[in-house]
């Protein structure tokens, strides 16, 4: 399996370091961008994918958490790359897959992007699910699931390009936590966990949103406020 990282450094040695410990030490994974300030490492990222983020937590041009605040991070494996000691990295511990102190240590590299493979490589072994029919039963990729839907102890999937839906046997905090698990969903409502991806419109004054499937789905006042945050932020879409 392959898979892509993003260097975002304004330290040449550091690049040259995680370029070439990644060459040494995983050829798995290709290096597809290498940015050195916020800017543009928003505006690339809001227009890219890529699996893994190497990014120093103080480039010349200001800090990590403004480019986090503005890209949707829970895409990302990021790893941080920093001189700064324990204390300000405590600072980053709900982002972060993990952290590189320089000088980079090529074990401390290796634990690190090790693990990140091996989650990633059970990402991609998990991101069908199995549906129960009538005749037996079907594979649906999760980021073909428009939303699910609560039906008392069942759940409901709308999913891309089929007429009809599908019930599994299982709640909808269930599916959330165990069955999907993925950064793209969210829960607007009680009942109701949307695949972000799939948003169309926002009615703020009406606490609703329409999919571009042309359902329309409430969302409720503890969960709005987050949700338009990361519209406004841009952060999906």
């Amino acid at each position: 399996m392959k898979y892509t990282a993003t260097i975002i450094e304004d330290e040449i040695p550091a690049r040259i370091t995680l370029k070439s410990y990644l060459a040494k030490y995983f050829e798995s994974i290709k290096v597809i961008a290498e940015i050195d300030n916020t800017q543009e490492s928003i505006d690339f990222l809001n227009q890219n994918d890529c699996d893994i983020l190497f990014l120093d937590i103080q480039l010349k041009d200001g800090k990590a958490i403004e480019i986090l605040n503005k890209i949707n991070s829970g895409k990302y494996k990021i790893v941080f790359t920093t001189a700064f000691d324990d204390y300000t990295l405590d600072a980053f511990k709900h982002k972060a897959f993990g952290y590189l102190l320089k000088p980079l240590d090529p074990n401390d590299f290796k634990e690190i992007v090790g693990r990140i493979l091996t989650d990633l490589t059970y990402r991609d072994n998990s991101q069908k699910i199995k549906i129960p029919t009538a005749l037996g039963y079907k594979w649906v990729e999760i980021n073909q699931i428009i939303r699910c839907e609560a039906e008392s102890n069942y759940t409901v999937l709308i999913v891309k390009d089929q007429t009809t839906s599908s019930t599994i046997s299982k709640t909808l905090k269930y599916v959330e936590k165990e069955v999907i698990n993925s950064a793209q969903f969210f829960r607007v409502h009680q009942s109701h966990l949307v695949n972000i991806n799939y948003i169309k419109n926002a009615e703020i004054m009406q606490d609703k949103i329409t999919l571009k499937n042309g359902d329309t789905v409430p969302v409720s006042r503890g969960n709005k406020q987050k949700l338009y945050e990361l519209l406004n932020k841009g952060k999906i879409l």
